[in-house]
């Protein structure tokens, strides 16, 4: 009798705990998920502050060294330079205007000389006895149209006659303290917001003060254009500023939309020109992507479910014959009672597979349909169809990423999942008659055994056009902010190129402005590559057939030209070479790199040694594709590092000299993958490194003839660096 009981109890205490440990393991992981996704939030949130107020601060301080350079600074100057600003989508900024200082005597004469420049409606409305800064040129950018600063005397507003002062006397840009413009006293107090301004001083050719530069934000309207596409109404948002006094002022706010207790919460310190801000932000966990608590609750439920049904059999089995008569019925009346449990536990199975927004769909062997959800219809937009693969292009107008043409039914997830092959996040285009502006989905499938023994497979599907189309966005905006960032690029260059001729015959000196050029010059192509990087996934791909060969000759030649300009001579054999189908302007890229790559890594005082050949093979999932192998005899790539190489900002060699932003890999990467394709690296037998890359071949696939391209070429050498 006591063993039963032991034996029962032990079932049930191990069951209960693994069922809770179970349980606490998934609700930590729906935690720790909701708190990446927060932290990444707050992290894209704080970018997109410190990047936009280094935007509007760099506006104006060119703005500044712009009127700074001029002889003399006139209304129809000052219009002409600051017309460019209206048209950047500077949200929230108000006005750019340009102050001068002015003594209590000197207030007809300035007045009067402002209205000689171009300001003939100047009328200057001075704040106490002085002395006084007036904004005598004033620029809308909020589409308003009255004078805004034109004649005011900004010493009646302590914050900005403050920033004023600190960026005269730092010489570069100051941010005030919060508080209501000038230009929004009008305003009833329900309209106003909090608001702050950008200085910087002007100083003149001879380095004379001539004034300011201000520029006035609002902040509710700045942080609703930086923050509300990155919150996506799921976190809370307030960005508060430490004034001067110590005090901490909103500077302005957005309140998602969801009920429940915030119990994530996050504060990030944001440095703008002297002034700290503070970026918060808040959400429930539970309505963050990828928190799903609730799952936790329903699968601990179910493991306590079996758990007591395990006791009970337990109990039932170890009772013995004598109690066994007994005890039938009860066992009987429990076995009912887990079968409704495992019939309800089935049902809510089944609930949660339908309620749920991914897609999911069983075949058979022969590709029909055997159970899919409601969603996979939803997002494939008309009813499945059970006759097969064969038709479900046709049925439902699968096309690749970028709609160029229909996707083959041997490169479809389903078909590769029930050839035995597992199939991760390949993304299709869905055009349809229900879907007639189409739908980006990732399918992802496995293969499945049947419960008759036979071969099936799964498949979720998941519509990620709204993600992609955000990550475009995002790409713009990534464009503009390097637009942005090379241009005070250019600026620092020029100006070194002047310095330059300035300096000359001062060895030390043309040897930091040297420096200046290079580093300058390297933050360029670094952008270029970030850019290049960002847009070959989601460039179109023109894909034509191309001999190989008439390319790669173009790439080596231009590549001797620049080699041969140093001094060295490098040997490169370019082997029989097919066509390719594929785009020939993104191979050429991939081609610039990799053969770049070959000449550049070189030991010091040897010639590179470059062979560029290729053969043709026949994959698994059918079609003849082309396997192009650039080997070089170089300094090679470190053991464990070729793997490694193809990672964005990866560099193989960092200390030994050789330039790179760590980009040029990756690039090519996402180009091969992109066509389908794959990509790798290898030890070159007998010294240095082999890459290789297979692409679609093209409708005439016969091989040109090998040439070899060097200043001095050797004979007898072997197609194979």
């Amino acid at each position: 009798m006591w063993s039963v009981a032991a034996l029962t109890a032990l079932v049930l205490t191990a069951g209960t705990l693994v069922s809770l440990a179970v349980g606490s393991l998934l609700r930590d992981a729906s935690h720790r998920t909701a708190v990446r996704a927060m932290d990444g939030r707050t992290d894209l949130m704080s970018s997109a502050v410190r990047t936009e107020i280094d935007r509007y601060r760099d506006q104006v301080q060119t703005l500044a060294a712009a009127l700074g350079a001029m002889d003399e600074v006139t209304a129809a100057r000052f219009a002409r330079t600051t017309a460019p600003l209206r048209p950047m989508g500077l949200s929230g900024a108000t006005s750019v205007v340009y102050l001068v200082p002015v003594a209590n005597s000197d207030l007809a004469a300035v007045q009067a000389e402002w209205r000689r420049r171009g300001a003939a409606d100047l009328v200057i409305r001075p704040h106490g006895h002085g002395p006084h800064v007036i904004g005598v040129l004033t620029t809308r950018l909020d589409g308003q149209r009255n004078a805004g600063y034109s004649g005011v005397d900004i010493t009646q507003a302590p914050a900005p006659y403050a920033a004023t002062t600190e960026s005269r006397r730092s010489g570069s840009v100051a941010v005030s303290d919060t508080y209501h413009l000038i230009i929004d006293q009008q305003l009833p107090p329900s309209q106003r917001q909090f608001s702050f301004v950008l200085t910087a001083p002007v100083t003149g050719p001879d380095g004379r003060f001539r004034g300011w530069v201000m520029m006035g934000l609002r902040g509710q309207d700045f942080v609703q254009a930086t923050l509300s596409r990155v919150a996506q109404n799921l976190v809370d948002v307030s960005l508060t500023a430490r004034n001067a006094d110590g005090r901490d002022t909103a500077v302005a706010g957005l309140s998602a939309d969801r009920s429940g207790r915030r119990d994530l919460h996050r504060t990030v310190n944001i440095s703008v020109a002297q002034r700290h801000w503070e970026l918060r932000t808040g959400a429930v966990s539970a309505a963050l992507p990828g928190a799903s608590p609730s799952l936790a609750v329903a699968l601990t439920a179910t493991l306590l479910g079996v758990t007591l049904l395990a006791g009970t059999l337990v109990a039932i089995l170890a009772s013995g014959r004598r109690r066994a008569e007994r005890r039938v019925q009860a066992a009987t009346r429990e076995l009912q009672d887990t079968e409704r449990e495992a019939r309800e536990q089935a049902e809510l199975l089944g609930t949660v597979l339908h309620t749920i927004t991914e897609g999911v769909g069983v075949v058979d062997s022969d590709g029909r349909f055997l159970a899919h959800n409601p969603a996979a219809k939803q997002l494939l937009g008309i009813s499945l169809d059970s006759s097969g693969p064969d038709r479900w292009q046709q049925h439902y107008g699968l096309f690749r990423p970028d709609g160029s043409e229909p996707l083959p039914v041997a490169e479809m997830p389903l078909v590769r999942a029930l050839n035995g092959e597992d199939v991760d996040g390949v993304e299709i285009l869905v055009r349809n008659p229900a879907r007639r502006s189409g739908a980006l989905i990732t399918v992802s499938a496995r293969p499945l055994a049947l419960a008759d023994g036979s071969r099936g497979a799964v498949a979720v599907f998941h519509d990620v056009t709204e993600e992609r189309a955000y990550e475009a966005e995002l790409q713009g905006f990534a464009g503009v902010v390097a637009h942005d960032l090379k241009s005070p690029l250019t600026t620092v260059v020029g100006y070194a190129e002047l310095l330059e001729d300035e300096v000359a015959g001062n060895d030390e000196a043309l040897e930091h402005l040297g420096r200046i050029r290079a580093t300058a010059t390297r933050m360029r192509t670094l952008i270029d590559d970030l850019l290049t990087y960002t847009s070959a996934r989601d460039a179109a791909i023109n894909q034509v057939s191309f001999p190989l060969g008439d390319l790669v000759q173009e790439v080596v030649a231009a590549r001797l030209h620049a080699s041969r300009a140093g001094g060295y001579f490098p040997d490169v054999y370019v082997g029989r070479l097919p066509a390719l189908n594929a785009d020939p302007v993104l191979v050429r890229q991939v081609l610039e790199n990799l053969i770049g790559n070959a000449l550049k890594y070189t030991r010091p005082g040897s010639p590179a040694r470059v062979d560029v050949t290729a053969r043709l093979e026949t994959e698994q999932r059918g079609g003849t594709w082309a396997r192009v192998e650039i080997s070089d005899r170089g300094i090679g790539i470190p053991a464990g590092e070729h793997g490694r190489v193809f990672d964005r900002f990866h560099r193989a060699h960092p200390t030994e000299g050789y330039p790179g932003t760590g980009l040029g890999l990756a690039i090519c990467q996402r180009i091969v993958e992109r066509h389908g394709g794959a990509i790798g690296a290898t030890d070159n037998p007998g010294g240095g490194t082999r890459f290789w890359f297979t692409l679609p071949a093209g409708d005439d696939p016969a091989p040109r003839p090998p040439a070899r391209l060097a200043q001095a070429a050797s004979s007898g050498r072997s197609s194979s660096a």
